[in-house]
């Protein structure tokens, strides 16, 4: 027979759990192994969030975390000088374009994908939200071999750059990527 002690404890951990456990959604691709000896590019990102260039924020934490996880040669895709063409501040319009210099390049997987939350949500806590997808595109021919998009919501002590890197270490965690022998 359990306490009135015993009881809370249980009910407050059940709420905890239940809580953290409601912070966070991801979807992942799995089995897909990807070698670290091919050329490899990040892609602009899309932004369809309110936040002007998420995306690249985005980008460059993913750059980062997957030189961590073994891609040491994966580049910045180099947007070309700017142009006057409204056609170029479309994502996906921008995004194609750097896949097409990729495919000229000789890159063999790009790495694409897109922002659809990043923000402090209002109210009390202001807390942290991000909403990603990402895909890894085989360049040659321009098929998804790994994909996977999450969301997550963080404490109002936490920044967004630190919801997003929780976030996106998440999403590639299961990215299984070969070494070179």
């Amino acid at each position: 027979m359990m306490t009135k002690i015993e009881k809370l404890r249980l009910l407050v951990m059940t709420i905890i759990i239940s809580t953290l456990m409601a912070c966070s959604v991801i979807n992942v691709q799995k089995d897909v192994a990807l070698p670290t000896t091919e050329k490899w590019v990040v892609l602009p990102f899309q932004n369809y969030s309110q936040t002007p260039r998420a995306g690249e924020q985005a980008e460059e934490i993913l750059a980062t975390l997957l030189r961590i996880r073994g891609l040491h040669g994966i580049e910045m895709y180099q947007s070309q000088a700017e142009s006057n063409d409204w056609s170029e501040m479309n994502d996906r319009k921008q995004q194609e374009n750097a896949l097409s210099k990729a495919r000229k390049d000789s890159y063999i997987y790009a790495v694409a994908g897109s922002v659809d939350e990043w923000q402090y949500k209002l109210g009390v806590g202001s807390e942290p939200a991000v909403g990603l997808t990402l895909r890894i595109i085989e360049i040659a021919s321009g098929k998804v071999v790994w994909s996977a998009s999450g969301a997550r919501a963080g404490w109002s002590t936490e920044s967004l750059n630190s919801t997003a890197q929780k976030l996106l270490r998440e999403l590639i965690s299961d990215l299984t990527i070969k070494r070179a022998s």
